[in-house]
């Protein structure tokens, strides 16, 4: 099978690429002229997704596109900045969706968030639940969203989408790679009892449902929400990563009501008097309430199953960004 990529050098896109390899497909990868160690058993397009000529050779002669390019969260702090979101991830979807109707690509898997719910907390969400985007970075995924699956109305390809939650592994520079950090440096507490419950997906299971998603004919024009197939407390997480770590410090619990008042005060801070405080509101929350998705679709209709568990992905992710540390207490 001849297949393309968008993205395949980052967190997600790595284990993806290499069980494609794996299985024998003919891969062409779309990356930035600025990325130069690539491996050399994939063919490679220098271009952005605003490259019509990068796109057309990226999807000439190729069955499948897996789209997972896109500018993520940074917080936009101007008007310009807000409008790349919008270029890069609804724009050059659109200009990616032409390219591979043109060469008759038969579908295209894109990865989304489940950020398109616009909950961060005290949520469980699943396909149908309504979509109201707060934020710049959401609302450009979920436009993408509808071009990707709207595609086929017209000639296009087939396409599928995958909202994936918090992800973890090697490459990972989100919130998870944070909070490795964080208690590697023992800087890191709790709010709260540490038993919230929280949906999260590692990058190697992200590759799996991607390649289900793929082959499966039921899923064209479909929505999945994808996890591990099972949801992790705080305590599980934290107690992972220091199992990873090989520490036997664990972190210490703070009231919620305690956390709260100091939540204010950071938000307080930052508002007006503009400076920066490790606890804010947000902070609170997401850390002490939970937030979750259902899996079911993914695995009924898709036949999708983890592979890999959370302390095997959070060992790869430790071992990725301390490859020589000894973590003896």
């Amino acid at each position: 099978m001849r297949v393309a990529v968008t993205g395949g050098t980052g967190c997600l896109g790595q284990p993806l690429v290499e069980k494609l390899i794996k299985g024998g497909s003919h891969l062409k990868l779309l990356v930035l002229p600025s990325i130069t160690s690539i491996d050399k058993k994939v063919e490679i397009i220098s271009g952005d997704l605003n490259s019509p000529d990068a796109l057309d050779r990226l999807c000439m002669d190729c069955d499948l596109v897996f789209h997972l390019a896109g500018k993520v969260h940074s917080v936009p702090g101007t008007g310009k900045e807000e409008q790349e979101f919008y270029q890069v991830n609804v724009e050059g979807t659109r200009n990616l969706l032409e390219a591979a109707k043109k060469n008759k690509v038969k579908r295209v898997v894109f990865y989304s968030t489940v950020g398109v719910y616009g909950k961060d907390a005290d949520f469980h969400g699943d396909e149908l639940s309504l979509c109201r985007p707060s934020t710049v970075y959401a609302e450009s995924k979920y436009l993408a969203e509808q071009l990707v699956l709207s595609s086929s109305n017209d000639g296009g390809p087939e396409g599928v989408v995958l909202r994936f939650p918090v992800v973890y592994g090697p490459l990972d520079r989100g919130n998870v790679a944070k909070l490795i950090k964080a208690i590697h440096s023992r800087l890191f507490f709790y709010f709260g009892d540490g038993n919230c419950l929280r949906s999260m997906i590692s990058s190697g299971n992200a590759a799996e449902a991607a390649l289900r998603a793929a082959l499966v004919s039921r899923a064209a024009s479909e929505v999945f929400c994808v996890t591990d197939g099972r949801n992790y407390t705080i305590n599980e997480l934290v107690d992972s990563i220091c199992h990873a770590l090989d520490i036997s410090w664990r972190p210490y619990h703070v009231p919620v009501s305690l956390a709260d008042l100091a939540g204010r005060f950071g938000d307080v801070l930052r508002k007006w008097a503009h400076v920066s405080f490790p606890v804010d509101s947000d902070r609170v929350r997401k850390l002490s309430r939970p937030l979750t998705f259902s899996c079911e679709k993914a695995k009924k209709v898709l036949g999708y199953a983890p592979v890999e568990t959370l302390e095997e992905g959070i060992g790869s992710e430790v071992e990725w960004l301390y490859p020589s540390a000894d973590y003896a207490d």
